[in-house]
């Protein structure tokens, strides 16, 4: 097993950096709306089903999905942004509930 430092963050700085890129670059989505959808909270309207299906169930997104943000005025850079931030988000959730799990495993041990 690696571990780098107590916390059994290996890659700390490179998830930081991944991060705050996506969250806080210029595009053509806003900040905002990036943040809410990385942190699950307050997440516009018009997005919820898609954020909640991604978040869920990617497995079954298809084109319909992007098709259906597409006519509600997202533009496919948007859609990319608003799916990398959701996305993150939710690997980023997992990440912590597996690293906690993991450190309570080894402080039982």
């Amino acid at each position: 097993m690696i571990i780098k430092n107590k916390t059994n963050q290996i890659h700390d700085d490179e998830v930081y950096d991944l991060i705050k890129t996506v969250l806080e670059s210029p595009g053509v989505t806003e900040n905002t709306v990036r943040k809410e959808l990385f942190s699950n909270k307050n997440i516009p309207e018009s997005l919820t089903k898609y954020a909640g299906k991604i978040r869920n169930e990617s497995y079954r997104i298809s084109d319909y999905d992007i098709k259906e943000l597409l006519a509600s005025g997202y533009s496919e850079d948007a859609i990319f942004e608003i799916t990398v931030s959701t996305s993150l988000g939710a690997a980023s959730e997992r990440l912590n509930i597996g690293l906690n799990a993991l450190k309570e495993a080894l402080n039982e041990a």
